[in-house]
């Protein structure tokens, strides 16, 4: 599990920021949408290592 933490920056945007990422940060009007774009470059940077 990846820890990432999520907040509300000055101009009222949404960021989530993960500290394996460095200089990465996803950003949207919407909390949730902010959260889904990181677990979707989570999923890039750290691909899945599950066996079928």
């Amino acid at each position: 599990m990846r820890e990432f933490i999520v907040y509300q920056d000055n101009d009222g945007q949404w960021v989530a920021e993960c500290q394996e990422m460095p200089g990465y940060r996803a950003k949207a009007g919407a909390k949730e949408e902010a959260i889904e774009k990181m677990k979707a470059a989570l999923l890039v940077f750290f691909p899945c290592k599950c066996e079928d």
